[in-house]
């Protein structure tokens, strides 16, 4: 009898690893969103790919019991996401995400096939290609930030952060990503059964973004990391002595805990771990969950927490930050799921990372020496992913290792057997029934192995015309906000040039109001308006076209629409004190004195002691 061994596809593991890669490592400077936008792009085409993959082996899968787990709660969980799309009153940013954030229905599907693609594609077998993604996208990540940290960097960033962004633009993204590279750095370098060079290389990553984890002063990057080298760790030495090994995981746990307190400004570890920024998180965290408790089946609409959070803040955070400081992320994946997506998204997302954890335990108990150190290896990495993602939010060059981790942490779960396909040497053609359904089995595969590169192709085709106009509409806004205010002689150019982002499919609404500021400042104030009310026709909860009407009318001492502007901002916008002084002042331009009058007690009612509130006595008080 002879055996012939079904392997994974290999052309699918380059896609998923060459993808998941580019999507942390990819930058295009050139647009007005040089990390979040082309990321999520290159995440769109891999997971389209992917998609046909997946849908043409889905099928063979099912007969496997831990396989048709994976297909159902994955497929429950978009499924979940497709509801709470449908939801959403702005299906645009439904659909892309937030502006600078990009995690939108199109992104979590694509975050599913790249879990799902994992769970299937891997084994111990082939789990060795990933040693290249740790040895080069590790060092990558950690080498441009190491040198950003001594300002020596190929591209010259508006930065208002410290200077360690290495390719995902703000420092706690990058300690993110440092702290997953550096788990499974470490991994590599005790895992004997590799080569010098590779655990040699290895060290040098591991050296390398510790170093730059410091440099970036991001506490949560290094307590991630350490969490989950402390499960390796704790694997080794079991394997040598139970009894230390126990002895590791209730000092992990004891540190873990004091570590975690010591961020929320409580016990020994305060000094070292906690940041006012966690207390800013604390405020993000509060009007996410009054999002969920008041839309608890569907959420505020996919990624749309920032149109929501001025409403769900309470007093505390204006007063604290100011009423100008917002966010769009509720800072805890949770969280932000649960405001966004509502009770669905929130459950089915809850199954599918407590069964990755299940697994991980599983692949643990059931697996000895080298095998169980890589196992701990990725599930430490994954357990990084999900320690910093409870204070930090979801970016896509983030998330998409904790989707890829988690699928290779459940494929290194199973039964180590081995699928095969066998067939008599020797035998003679027959037309019996069996040899006929046999020859038309094989044809039915042979057929679905020419299809899928196919499909495959062309739903990847299909996503990159998708992003095509995103593409364009992006650097072209770039272009346009590079110009200085034209004089009059140039101002038909200017506009030409100001108007092309509009031009284009797929713009979101950040885009518009940044075309409308631009002509309105370029003294087309009636074309300006006309593109910003265009906006609210779409989004009337947009906070950004709401002030910049106000802001215009008010210049042009149309304070009666004005007016109407201020109130429709309050209605979003309860706890902006700014917002309100300024409403009394339009109000008492149309000589509405009752009006003006009564801005006092209502700034008086939350923020007394602030600067407006003297203004407010002092301009509206004698009236």
């Amino acid at each position: 009898m002879a055996t012939k061994i079904i392997t994974p596809h290999r052309q699918a593991i380059n896609w998923l690893l060459v993808g998941g890669s580019l999507v942390t490592l990819f930058i295009w400077a050139s647009l007005e969103d040089p990390f979040n936008a082309p990321k999520s792009w290159i995440l769109y085409c891999v997971g389209f790919w992917l998609l046909g993959w997946v849908g043409f082996n889905a099928r063979s899968r099912w007969s496997d019991k831990l396989d048709r787990q994976i297909l159902v709660l994955s497929g429950a969980l978009a499924l979940s996401f497709v509801a709470a799309f449908i939801a959403t009153d702005v299906k645009l940013q439904g659909l892309f995400g937030d502006y600078a954030r990009r995690t939108g229905l199109l992104s979590y599907l694509s975050f599913i096939l790249f879990f799902v693609a994992a769970s299937i594609l891997f084994s111990f077998s082939n789990i060795a290609l990933f040693d290249r993604v740790t040895l080069i996208v590790g060092f990558i990540v950690g080498f441009y930030g190491f040198v950003q940290h001594f300002k020596i960097d190929f591209i010259h960033w508006n930065n208002p952060y410290n200077s360690v962004l290495s390719t995902l633009g703000n420092p706690d993204f990058a300690a993110a990503v440092m702290a997953i590279f550096l788990v499974l750095s470490f991994g590599l370098m005790i895992n004997v059964s590799k080569s010098r060079l590779v655990r040699g290389w290895a060290m040098i990553n591991v050296l390398t973004l510790l170093v730059t984890i410091l440099f970036s002063r991001v506490r949560q990057g290094l307590l991630a990391g350490v969490l989950g080298i402390a499960l390796i760790v704790i694997v080794w030495f079991y394997q040598r002595k139970k009894l230390i090994g126990w002895c590791l995981v209730a000092l992990t746990f004891l540190g873990g805990v004091t570590g975690l307190l010591g961020m929320l400004n409580k016990g020994p570890l305060t000094g070292f771990f906690y940041k006012v920024s966690v207390t800013y998180r604390g405020d993000y965290w509060r009007a996410g969950i009054r999002m969920f408790k008041s839309h608890p089946w569907f959420g505020v609409g996919l990624d749309r927490y920032g149109a929501y959070f001025r409403q769900y803040r309470d007093a505390t955070q204006a007063l604290r930050r100011g009423p100008g400081m917002t966010s769009n992320a509720a800072h805890d994946v949770p969280i932000q799921l649960a405001a966004t997506g509502g009770i669905f998204v929130l459950i089915a997302f809850l199954c599918v990372t407590l069964f990755v954890a299940w697994r991980g335990m599983v692949a643990l108990r059931s697996t000895t020496g080298i095998n169980q150190l890589v196992i701990a290896t990725f599930f430490g990495a994954w357990i990084a992913y999900e320690a910093q993602s409870l204070i930090s939010i979801d970016n896509v060059g983030i998330a998409i290792w904790g989707w890829i981790l988690g699928g290779i942490v459940v494929a290194l779960s199973r039964p180590a057997t081995v699928s095969a396909v066998t067939a008599p040497v020797n035998a003679k053609p027959s037309m019996s029934s069996k040899s006929r359904k046999s020859t038309k089995t094989s044809a039915k595969q042979s057929s679905a192995t020419l299809a899928q590169p196919l499909v495959s192709g062309l739903l990847f085709t299909l996503a990159f015309a998708i992003c095509v106009p995103m593409f364009l509409s992006e650097s072209t806004l770039k272009t346009a906000k590079s110009y200085s205010a034209p004089t009059k002689a140039s101002l038909s150019n200017y506009l030409q040039i100001v108007r092309k982002p509009l031009t284009y499919g797929f713009q979101d609404e950040s885009t518009k109001v940044n075309v409308g500021i631009l002509i309105a400042q370029a003294t087309q104030i009636s074309e300006g308006k006309v593109i910003l009310q265009a906006v609210l026709s779409s989004d009337p909860r947009s906070s950004d076209a709401l002030t910049t009407l106000a802001l215009i009318d008010e210049s042009t001492k149309n304070f009666t629409d004005a007016v109407s502007y201020r109130e429709k901002i309050s209605s979003i916008d309860p706890w902006n004190y700014q917002n309100l002084l300024q409403w009394g002042e339009d109000l008492k331009q149309t000589g509405n004195s009752a009006g003006a009058k009564a801005m006092i007690a209502r700034i008086d009612a939350f923020a007394p002691q602030t600067t407006e509130a003297a203004t407010a006595h002092k301009d509206f008080g004698s009236l």
